[in-house]
């Protein structure tokens, strides 16, 4: 097997060193984990349906009080949602994501987000985002993300976690995204 992986070109042997991982050779075409995604989607000519899975003000888990950099006590906007591409329903999701927002986001609590973007809201509030730093990785989907995407119990996703600063450098947001490997 190593021998395919070297022939094409994912692995190189060494003589006396080992067998290494290359460089990877090609970046595919996309920016779906840079820009917002009903945005990059729509540049596609995909529709977007959107599944609000949970929506509200909670206090924050400690893990969630760690990445947004919280103090004790306080609470956040959770919203959990599926994406669909419109035309693909039946296909399942591409993607499923919880989003955090810390309480400076507060005015987020009156919309509804399977009609509206986060990024049109937060742009209607003359919101703007300094910088997002997002971290790609992969992932096996538990038992409960499995179902909600349609796909076998531990298949492979791409994980993008991602942590949003608005103009005044504040952590603003804290983001886990899973997109089912089979569909992206």
């Amino acid at each position: 097997a190593s021998l395919s992986l070297v022939n094409d070109g994912y692995l190189v042997r060494k003589r006396g060193s080992g067998t290494f991982v290359t460089t990877p050779q090609r970046v595919e075409e996309s920016t779906v984990f840079i820009e917002s995604f009903a945005e990059e989607m729509h540049k596609r000519g995909y529709e977007i349906e959107t599944e609000v899975l949970e929506f509200r003000v909670m206090k924050a888990e400690d893990r969630i009080r760690e990445h947004l950099r919280l103090p004790p006590d306080s609470n956040v906007i959770k919203l959990s949602r599926l994406r669909y591409c419109k035309d693909s329903f039946e296909e399942g999701p591409i993607v499923l994501t919880t989003s955090y927002y810390t309480m400076k986001l507060d005015y987020l609590q009156n919309y509804d987000f399977s009609k509206m973007s986060v990024h049109q809201v937060m742009s209607e509030h003359h919101m703007a985002k300094k910088y997002t730093e997002k971290h790609i990785n992969v992932a096996t989907l538990d038992s409960r993300s499995s179902h909600l995407m349609y796909v076998e119990n531990s298949s492979l996703a791409l994980s993008v976690t991602s942590y949003t600063r608005d103009m005044d450098d504040e952590l603003v947001e804290y983001c886990e995204s899973f997109y089912p490997a089979s569909r992206n």
